[in-house]
């Protein structure tokens, strides 16, 4: 729950601090998932760990789904409108996800793929940023915060009755994302919202390395080792992307 908490008050500030590029790659970093998995390595077999990995890697597929609905539909569109068309994108692609095989593979090329679509689909919708409207008040952020942080707890504790499958689609279902598109969006306008969610685009990837390497590792490794592994893998691409910004935009 703190976790969520922290992840929307740290993007929202990053947003703020170093502009939506930097945000958007900050908001793919594990910190809501990464606590989901660890509690569930604690309590469930590894190829069910493994298993579970593999269809929250084919989760994030319809998260960059997400995202697209949410810049496609922003600039006309109310905050909580564009939260539902979201989610309702969300929905509709986890329900094809949930039947093909739960292999790493497949899940990390079928990601590159909507990954690049979605890229390219949601180029034309950036805007020209202005500045922001105003910062996002600590205890606003708190609040939804929390409450995000609630929904991970439930979603976490019912993925043990639900199997790999509704386990790995849950566990991956962008509530971070949701309250960060929503605070954003109400606080710094709609060309900073559309402008890190485009960024959070590649910053997802971050998520998907996370998934792709605990998937492998999980049935080799320790929990640990695996979840540590996972853990460095996504965090070094974050890095990555985020050296790879600051030096593109000091050019």
């Amino acid at each position: 729950m703190l976790a969520t908490a922290f992840v929307v008050m740290a993007v929202s500030w990053a947003v703020g601090a170093f502009g939506p590029l930097i945000g958007g790659a900050l908001a793919g970093l594990p910190i809501i998932l990464g606590p989901g998995f660890y509690f569930l390595a604690a309590q469930a077999p590894a190829g069910f760990v493994a298993q579970t990995a593999a269809y929250a890697l084919l989760s994030l597929c319809a998260t960059q789904c997400f995202l697209l609905c949410y810049i496609a539909v922003a600039a006309k569109t109310p905050p909580w409108l564009c939260l539902a068309c979201a989610v309702s994108a969300w929905l509709a692609a986890a329900l094809v996800l949930r039947l093909l095989p739960a292999h790493p593979a497949t899940g990390a090329l079928l990601f590159i793929a909507v990954t690049a679509i979605c890229l390219r689909l949601g180029r034309r919708f950036v805007l020209p940023r202005s500045p922001a409207k105003g910062k996002a008040g600590f205890g606003l952020l708190a609040v939804r915060g929390l409450l995000a942080g609630t929904l991970v707890a439930a979603v976490t504790t019912a993925s043990q009755w639900l199997g790999s499958t509704g386990a790995g689609l849950l566990l991956a279902f962008p509530i971070g994302y949701s309250v960060v598109a929503v605070t954003i969006h109400q606080k710094l306008g709609t060309a900073s919202l559309i402008a890190t969610l485009y960024s959070a685009l590649l910053g997802t990837a971050s998520l998907a390395t996370f998934c792709a390497a605990l998937a492998l590792a999980a049935p080799r490794w320790t929990a640990d080792a695996a979840l540590a592994t996972a853990l460095a893998a996504s965090m070094a691409l974050t890095l990555g992307l985020v050296l790879r910004r600051r030096y593109a935009a000091a050019r």
